[in-house]
């Protein structure tokens, strides 16, 4: 017999080879189909994983905007403190230099006899007259205009994108029905009264220039309203 006989073809057609051992076969395109399954499956894993971290990074990015917002805000009345009312001004300037019609006048209040009011009623009345006064500056003013507490019983108020006369003619106006107004606390009508300083802003202008300015005109103000009340 020969030791090298030909392949049984039986044997080749049941997955045997000429040796007798076992073939693996596979059927025909099932290898493809698995590898595709298996790339659908990593790419959807990696989707979710790349969703799962633009929520995490949304996430983190509205806390800082939220503790941003702690630092620029006035707790009492909820107003722009004096950082983030110096910022917009920064950024009011920036722009009228970049287009000279933004430009418009910064007004600088002072409440007057606020002291009286927290020595007589305390504290807490002092506390809710300051949230009445800044909800009547806030409805006295456009939505784009911006408001603030720079602290104690000093406020401010930026009238955008306005020429130096209209902004003059709103400031007296708002001062004319604020200085009308009076908050009731317990029963007791406590007037409110502002001393004014305004000074329009443009391209030319600097932040420092334009505060001092509004500063000085509004302690003019309060000074001629002390010699009023002397000598009423």
């Amino acid at each position: 017999m020969n030791a090298f006989a030909a392949p049984d073809p039986a044997a080749a057609h049941h997955g045997l080879d000429g040796l007798g051992w076992t073939r693996l076969t596979r059927p025909r395109g099932l290898g493809l189909a698995v590898v595709e399954d298996t790339g659908e499956r990593v790419l959807e894993s990696a989707l979710a994983k790349l969703a799962e971290a633009q929520d995490l990074i949304n996430q983190q990015q509205e806390r800082i905007a939220y503790l941003e917002s702690l630092t620029m805000t006035d707790e009492l009345t909820g107003l722009l403190n004096r950082r983030g009312f110096y910022g917009h001004l920064r950024r009011e300037l920036a722009a009228a230099r970049r287009n000279p019609a933004a430009g418009g006048v910064l007004v600088m209040i002072d409440l007057d006899g606020f002291k009286a009011i927290n020595d007589t009623h305390g504290h807490l009345a002092g506390d809710f007259y300051l949230r009445q006064v800044a909800r009547l500056l806030q409805a006295l003013v456009r939505a784009e205009d911006v408001v603030a507490r720079l602290g104690g019983d000093e406020f401010a108020v930026l009238l955008t994108n306005t020429d130096t006369a209209t902004g003059t003619a709103r400031t007296a106006q708002l001062a004319r029905v604020a200085n009308g107004e009076t908050v009731t606390w317990n029963g007791a009508k406590l007037p409110v009264r502002f001393s004014i300083g305004t000074q329009p802003y443009g391209p030319a202008d600097h932040e420092e220039d334009v505060i001092r300015q509004a500063d000085v005109k509004m302690y003019g103000d309060k000074g001629k309203r002390r010699g009023k009340r002397r000598t009423a």
